[in-house]
């Protein structure tokens, strides 16, 4: 019986077969030991990673609190520079006082006319399409554009998405006195109105913007014109 190839290459070629044998056993040991320690590490670098990640969490927060603190200081600070720049007004002004919720007629430090009004919230539409609208309730000096009575409202493509409905054909979309019989329009576009008797907003206050009665808003709008400062604070 002759002998196994392998045999007779290992008896021609001693040292090269047993060097190659001793390399690959000491290849495989390597792997072995190597793949021993990728799951360590990997483990460790998990832990390590979910330490970091807590560290990281914590120096956020304490971040963001900090501006956050920063941002109320601030518009607290604004607010009583608006205030008193309100006060020193010797003219004939309004007042919009978010945190009374009220709209103030004034004369110099007088108040002639104080009405309460409804104050949309701060929101954020978002259509499928990607469009957004953003609304804020702005803290500022403002002054008066326009004073409208029973203007037709062209009702905006936000109010219908945020419902959720499609955005009818243009000429269903206006509506005679849809922001109510009195609309005093500020510099920046926002708007103090009176209560819409039709319309999508009949129910709902516009966001950011600032809804009183009728009634008031009449007195107050026969007094003022345009260019008269507003304080919103």
């Amino acid at each position: 019986m002759s002998p196994r190839p392998d045999a007779r290459f290992r008896d021609r070629h001693p040292v090269f077969f047993w060097g190659m044998a001793a390399l690959i056993a000491l290849l495989v040991t390597a792997t072995a030991a190597v793949g021993v320690r990728v799951v360590r590490y990997n483990r460790e670098a998990a832990q390590i990673s979910q330490q970091m990640t807590a560290a990281q969490r914590e120096t956020r927060d304490e971040l963001l609190a900090t501006k956050a603190r920063r941002t109320r200081l601030a518009v607290a600070v604004l607010q009583r520079d608006l205030r008193v720049r309100s006060l020193e007004n010797r003219e004939r002004h309004l007042a919009v006082v978010l945190a009374d919720s009220v709209l103030e007629l004034r004369h110099g430090a007088a108040t002639l006319r104080r009405a309460r009004i409804a104050i949309g919230p701060d929101s954020v539409v978002r259509a499928p399409d990607g469009r957004t609208w953003r609304f804020v309730r702005g803290i500022g000096e403002r002054r008066i554009a326009q004073l409208l009575r029973s203007p037709v409202y062209t009702v905006p493509d936000w109010v219908y998405v945020s419902r959720g409905q499609a955005v009818p054909a243009g000429g269903e979309r206006s509506v005679p006195g849809g922001l109510g019989e009195y609309v005093i329009r500020l510099d920046d576009g926002s708007e103090i109105y009176s209560q819409p008797q039709a319309g999508p907003l009949k129910d709902a206050v516009k966001p950011a913007g600032f809804m009183a009665q009728a009634g008031d808003l009449a007195a107050i709008f026969d007094a003022v014109g345009e260019e008269t400062p507003v304080y919103i604070y």
